[in-house]
């Protein structure tokens, strides 16, 4: 059996894989400390605690595991209000501004070179086009203020008016609004491609990818949906486990992308030391451990990985 670790860095998201994260930040640090002694994963998924003393703990039990940190922002430039980056509320974009920049600093502080996030809500159709020059402004203050410190800002499409409601949802359009980025001076802006929003999105995953890698891939998450029973209770935006009943996404949707990643050159079906960063967001499998869950979602990853390559 091969080792995915020879072909890219493997990760997953600590507060999809133990909820409890959110709850307290002393609860965010157990969480993350045990998410960092899963074997085989490389890479974490997570925001960090703004309790200094909680944010150096984990910095430094990433360094001894020898994980790496790709920073994520946290859901509350997602859920309007006073956090909104394209709200019309001066206040609001600024506060957005600020707690964007806070964790820029703290990506910097663990080494991260990556941050992964979204655009913030939609306003609706008569209010988009102000939304997103207030998203835009938003987000050449922040490309520049994360370039200063090495950071690509990677933006990820999410559903717009069905399940979540954000901005910038279709690929097309985040797409279009990297290269307007580049446009104004911003190479730091890439795509954020995750799997799990192409089905609801409605999104064929293979084109939709051919166009992220065209406008350029900075961060690549792997995730699964349901769709199509809506009595499923992970039916929705639920970050469901790979391979669970009801779901998009099992070995053979798994190796179908990976053969594609192969194909644009994304990634390389020789050993490699220039390794790119995959991770795995997920929950744990509904009556099984978070590290049982882990174990088994790698052995898939695995396992599709050896199907792209061998075919």
């Amino acid at each position: 059996m091969i080792d995915i670790k020879d072909y890219f860095a493997f990760g997953t998201s600590v507060a999809l894989l133990y909820p409890e994260a959110v709850i307290s930040q002393e609860r965010h640090l157990a969480a993350f400390a045990k998410c960092a002694k899963l074997p085989g994963y490389e890479t974490l998924e997570t925001f960090l605690s703004t309790d200094e003393k909680i944010r150096k703990a984990e910095i430094n039990i990433a360094k001894e595991e020898g994980k790496i940190i790709n920073y994520n922002f946290t859901v509350d430039f997602q859920l309007g209000g006073e956090f909104d980056p394209g709200n019309e509320n001066p206040q609001y974009r600024k506060q957005a501004l600020d707690l964007a920049k806070m964790h820029v600093d703290f990506a910097h502080e663990a080494g991260s070179k990556v941050i992964g996030m979204t655009s913030g809500m939609d306003h609706g159709k008569e209010k988009r086009e102000a939304t997103m020059e207030y998203f835009t402004d938003y987000m050449v203050d922040l490309a520049t203020y994360a370039k200063q410190a090495g950071i690509v800002l990677t933006l990820e499409p999410v559903e717009r008016g069905k399940f979540k409601n954000l901005l910038l949802g279709p690929t097309t359009e985040i797409c279009a609004f990297i290269e307007k980025m580049r446009g104004l001076g911003h190479d730091n802006v890439e795509v954020l491609f995750d799997t799990a929003h192409m089905p609801l999105m409605e999104e064929d995953q293979i084109e939709a990818l051919k166009l992220a890698y065209k406008t350029g891939i900075g961060h690549i998450h792997m995730g699964n949906a349901i769709i199509r029973n809506e009595k499923n209770p992970l039916f929705g935006h639920f970050h469901p486990p790979i391979g669970i009943a009801d779901g998009e996404y099992d070995v053979d949707e798994a190796a179908l992308f990976f053969k594609e990643l192969i194909s644009l050159g994304y990634l390389s079906n020789k050993p490699t030391t220039d390794k790119k960063c995959i991770s795995l967001e997920m929950t744990a499998y509904p009556g099984v451990s978070q590290e049982l869950s882990a174990q088994v979602a790698y052995q898939k990853i695995t396992s599709a990985w050896q199907k792209a390559i061998e075919a």
